[in-house]
């Protein structure tokens, strides 16, 4: 997981901004002014809590877009669901607002929130001249779908290792 992690006050946006950026957002169409441009769609955001602290160095993250609203009119809209497209957006990520869902997770916890999302390019705050993209999930249909620790990762592998070299009672090694 990278550490992309920021706090929603970073762009002091509340939810009927939100709701107005989002309406925004859709509204774009191919050929209007880039300045306007955000995506919307729909992720999977994974969490690590790493230190008990409610703050942003407390977790580190993944964002696993799922679904991109097509921008109207793009010739191109079809290729939003590409799932190279997909990754080649999530990578983009240079910041992501925590939710207040993961208060409640524990250090060590791995937690993924199934969420709508709205992801924007405002002036990088440590690098003069360069651009950054923040993902801010929704506020609204937030859904925690899956609560697991590092540990239930770690045993995981160590299975999935186990049943490759046939020490899971199998007969035989599985190959790679």
């Amino acid at each position: 997981m990278t550490s992309i992690t920021e706090d929603l006050r970073f762009v002091g946006i509340d939810d009927e901004g939100y709701a107005q950026a989002v309406a925004a957002a859709r509204s774009f169409r191919y050929g209007d002014d880039q300045a306007g441009f955000a995506f919307t769609g729909k992720a999977t955001l994974m969490f690590q809590r790493e230190a008990p602290e409610w703050e942003h160095g407390a977790f580190s993250s993944t964002v696993l877009i799922t679904f991109i609203d097509p921008i109207q009119g793009a010739p191109d809209a079809e290729d939003a669901q590409d799932e190279d497209f997909l990754r080649a957006v999530s990578d983009r990520v240079n910041f992501l607002h925590v939710p207040v869902e993961c208060q409640d997770m524990q250090v060590d916890d791995v937690w993924g929130i199934d969420c709508e999302f709205l992801m924007f390019a405002l002036p990088h705050p440590q690098d003069e001249g360069a651009s950054a993209w923040l993902l801010v999930p929704g506020p609204g249909q937030r859904t925690v779908s899956s609560r697991h620790t590092v540990q239930d990762y770690q045993l995981a592998e160590l299975k999935r290792a186990a049943a490759e070299l046939g020490l899971d009672g199998s007969e035989e090694p599985k190959p790679h």
